[in-house]
């Protein structure tokens, strides 16, 4: 029975999710009725499971909906566990959750948007969901996914502005740098208990892992740093706040922002015995509670003050974490998010009275400022905080702009007759991965090399401003050689590689028939500057988004399975893998991702249609 209930509050979200999608637009009164109907029965079907729950002791529960794929080393098994940190997020989020679409009724209405708002809502809620009551890796991932995907469309909601869909890009980037680092956890986690961990069973595998597991603990703290904005990443929440205030509310204030949290509570059990791995989680803690408090205290914004007070609570739990109260941490959890939620809510009114008051009332504050150490030290510390302590510029100056100058220097690529070069050089390089008498030393020399020539593929795709039919190839080719890559370090079953294969050339193909068609409605078709499209081919831009996804191996394609089941047949220490496989995830997605906005979202710019403004 229990199992039961379990499995029905992961399904529930999913039948609502599709219920909202095929609703009428105009319908505002059915669209909210399948929401809200889909969140109070997960809410009743929760109280219920907890009610049964708790009067059996509280034990944890387990069940699986099957396997997507297994095989003789690897099963991609849909696990599902709760337990008492389960019960405690999920409890959160369906009350919050419910919250929020009451709210967003009256704050949302007759906006364009209603719909496409509350069916992306739902599939934030399926995400937040898959993660909470995930009983493995695998699982967990998939949620993740649907979170950081459910958060880019809801940042560029006015996908006809500028800024939110240049804030969505660079939020995604930063998601995609969380999501590489969680799948390579996934991955080492593989090769170090050479099996598909549950949760269940975290606590019985730490004997004789201590090394192993310090650096698992420290790929997952990088994962969970950027999930929830933690120092030196703090400054992507705020440009999250593009998207309405009701989903600030939900994503930024309550729930997805604290999911970071989440994942160290869920592996607390990997790392706890790791000291310096603590003392690390402690530090960062502590110096993102002071950076981001003092960055709160000289914002304008006041949905920017409500995202780095956050971020500042979010650091104590942190501190909490490392200082072995979980129990407590979870606890804080509670309190911040029901405030911030509170909080963004209600802001758009203060801000109202706010003004007014300040209309009438007006008192200039005297000067504080003094030419003395403390005074210069405060003026110091008050420059900071207004620059956001240089974060977004440290990461635009020392990640992205390289990047850029590197994609530059390969502009040669761009040209026809090097693309056909370069598909000639992966022939040759598909030939020797063939040749039985290469060596092992000889393959991983090979397969190093694909992987680096995918790279500079991907980096050049990044770069490039030239037309999108050139960048959706160079990601193909980038695509290629990452397959000989594959190929190469794992000498996998060739039935992987069509299944890898295949997906990505589907994907490819559609890709650029979706492109033909823009072409030839006279579509500007290239990456200079933002395009806005959906304005004019909003079925074409959703489908073009499903395109890009497949392109990426989204988790649950057949391109994911095959790329997951290749990483995990790699022997021996993947230390080098994990050097080539983690900038080649990064640029390939954000590439995808950047291709898409640049067609599809911002200002459009046809002399027939009002053009909006580049500011939001």
């Amino acid at each position: 029975m229990l199992a039961q209930l379990l499995t029905s509050l992961v399904l529930i979200p999913i039948f609502g999710f599709v219920g909202c999608i095929l609703a009428p637009k105009r319908m505002e009164r059915i669209i909210f009725s399948i929401a809200i109907t889909t969140i109070v029965l997960e809410l009743v079907l929760f109280f219920i499971l907890g009610y049964q729950w708790l009067g059996d002791g509280a034990a944890s529960i387990s069940t699986s909906l099957g396997s997507l794929y297994a095989s003789g080393h690897y099963t991609f098994s849909l696990d599902f566990y709760f337990d008492r940190l389960s019960a405690v997020f999920l409890g959160m989020a369906t009350v919050m959750t419910a919250l929020v679409f009451i709210f967003s009724k009256y704050y949302m209405h007759r906006e364009p948007g209603f719909k496409r708002f509350y069916f992306t809502v739902l599939l934030f809620f399926i995400g937040l969901s898959l993660i909470i009551l995930a009983g493995n890796f695998e699982v967990l991932l998939l949620g993740w996914e649907f979170i950081g995907i459910s958060s880019v469309l809801l940042i560029a909601f006015y996908r006809d502005r500028y800024l939110p869909a240049r804030n969505a890009l660079k939020v995604f980037s930063l998601y995609r740098i969380a999501d590489a680092f969680l799948l390579v956890s996934i991955w080492y986690a593989h090769h170090i208990f050479e099996k598909n961990v549950h949760f269940s069973e975290l606590s019985t595998l730490t004997a004789g892992h201590e090394s192993q597991l310090a650096w698992l603990g420290l790929f997952l703290l990088v994962t969970a740093l950027i999930k929830s904005a933690q120092f030196p990443f703090s400054y992507w929440l705020p440009r999250a706040m593009e998207g309405p205030t009701t989903s600030s509310a939900i994503f930024y204030g309550a729930l997805s922002v604290h999911m970071g949290l989440f994942l160290l509570l869920r592996t607390y059990p990997l790392w706890e015995d790791s000291a310096w791995l603590r003392i690390t989680i402690a530090v960062l803690g502590l110096v993102t509670a002071v950076t981001a408090s003092s960055i709160t205290r000289v914002q304008s914004s006041i949905k920017v003050q409500i995202a780095y007070a956050s971020i500042t609570q979010i650091g104590i739990m942190f501190i909490e974490l490392a200082a072995g109260l979980p129990w407590l941490a979870v606890l804080h959890f509670i309190s911040n998010a029901s405030l911030r939620a509170y909080q963004l809510l209600i802001s758009p009114s203060i801000v109202g009275y706010l003004v007014h008051d300040q209309f009438f009332y007006f008192v200039p504050p005297p000067q504080r400022i003094k030419n003395t150490l403390l005074g210069k030290l405060r003026a110091t510390v008050y420059i900071l905080a207004i620059k956001e302590w240089n974060m977004n510029t440290a990461a635009s100056h020392y990640l992205w702009k390289p990047l850029k100058s590197a994609g530059r220097a390969f502009a040669f690529l761009d040209a026809p007759r090097a693309q056909v070069v370069t598909g000639a050089l992966f022939l040759a390089g598909v030939i020797i991965a063939a040749s039985a008498t290469l060596s092992t030393g000889s393959k991983l020399a090979v397969s190093a090399a694909a992987a680096l020539i995918s790279i500079i593929f991907y980096v050049r795709a990044y770069a490039t401003k030239n037309a999108v039919k050139t960048c959706w190839n160079l990601i193909m080719l980038g695509h290629l050689f990452w397959m000989l890559f594959l190929g190469l370090a794992s000498a996998g079953d060739l039935k992987y590689f069509i299944m890898y294969g295949t997906g990505i050339a589907a994907a490819f193909i559609a890709g650029h028939v979706c492109l033909w068609y823009l072409r030839m409605r006279g579509e500007p078709l290239t990456l200079a500057s933002y395009h806005g499209s959906i304005y004019a081919f909003k079925k074409l831009g959703h489908v073009f988004f499903v395109i890009c996804l497949l392109f990426m191996a989204f988790p649950i394609s057949p391109s994911f399975l095959a790329q997951d089941i290749l990483l995990s047949l790699i022997p021996g220490s993947p230390v080098l893998q994990i050097a080539l496989f983690c900038p080649a995830y990064l640029i390939m997605g954000v590439s995808i991702m950047r291709l898409y906005t640049k067609v599809f979202f911002g200002p459009y710019r046809t002399n027939y249609h009002e053009i909006a403004y580049r500011s939001s």
